[in-house]
């Protein structure tokens, strides 16, 4: 009974370590590696990474400052924009209207209209200040939505990622790795110290916050 045990547990790991040394760091370099195979996207990926990087730059520079509901409700637009072209992707290369591709079962049209309903939801969130600001700020900041827009481009661009629990597990992975550089990123940057702070008297700097 014991060896049984012992077999079935090392019968496990090995089928985990085989799935995670094949199927799943493999998926995790398929998506990250779908910009170099699919230049297309890149007119859509470069400009949204070169956000991410300069927003934490920007942050990281002036720490004391937050995010602010009107420049929450900027990033929501921003992934409704990306998913309308998201959408448009999946459906005119093939000719067909929203309609038609989603009946004909492209599952990557499913993709779009998640992060579409998504980005509805976060309109509506901080247009009518619905959340508490800290919770609307922090699932409206800049970090989760540049990477949502990223990973809904390399998934809905190419062809060859299948939308399974694998790409959904590699998703969080990238998700882990991107939220780790964003936080190495805005602790390199020095803080900003006004020159006014360094001349200013404890009174004055009271008055100025009055």
């Amino acid at each position: 009974m014991f060896n049984e045990t012992v077999n079935a547990a090392s019968t496990v790991v090995n089928q985990t370590l085989n799935y995670l040394s094949t199927d799943f760091f493999s998926r995790i370099l398929a998506i990250l590696e779908a910009p170099i195979k699919n230049p297309q996207m890149l007119w859509m990926l470069l400009p949204l990474l070169a956000t991410a990087i300069l927003i934490e730059f920007y942050f990281g520079r002036y720490k004391d400052e937050e995010l602010g509901w009107n420049t929450a409700y900027g990033n929501a637009l921003v992934l409704a924009f990306i998913s309308i072209d998201l959408l448009r992707h999946t459906y005119e290369p093939l000719g067909l209207t929203i309609r038609d591709a989603i009946f004909v079962g492209n599952s990557k049209i499913f993709v779009a209209l998640i992060i579409f309903s998504f980005a509805l939801l976060l309109l509506f969130i901080d247009f009518f200040h619905f959340l508490p600001k800290k919770l609307a700020y922090a699932i409206s900041s800049p970090a989760y939505i540049n990477f949502l827009g990223l990973i809904g481009i390399m998934l809905v661009y190419s062809s060859k990622i299948p939308l399974d629990w694998t790409t959904f597990g590699a998703c969080l992975v990238i998700l882990i790795l991107f939220i780790i550089i964003a936080e190495l990123l805005y602790l390199m940057v020095p803080t900003h110290h006004s020159p006014i702070n360094r001349i200013l008297t404890v009174d004055d700097k009271e008055k100025k916050k009055n």
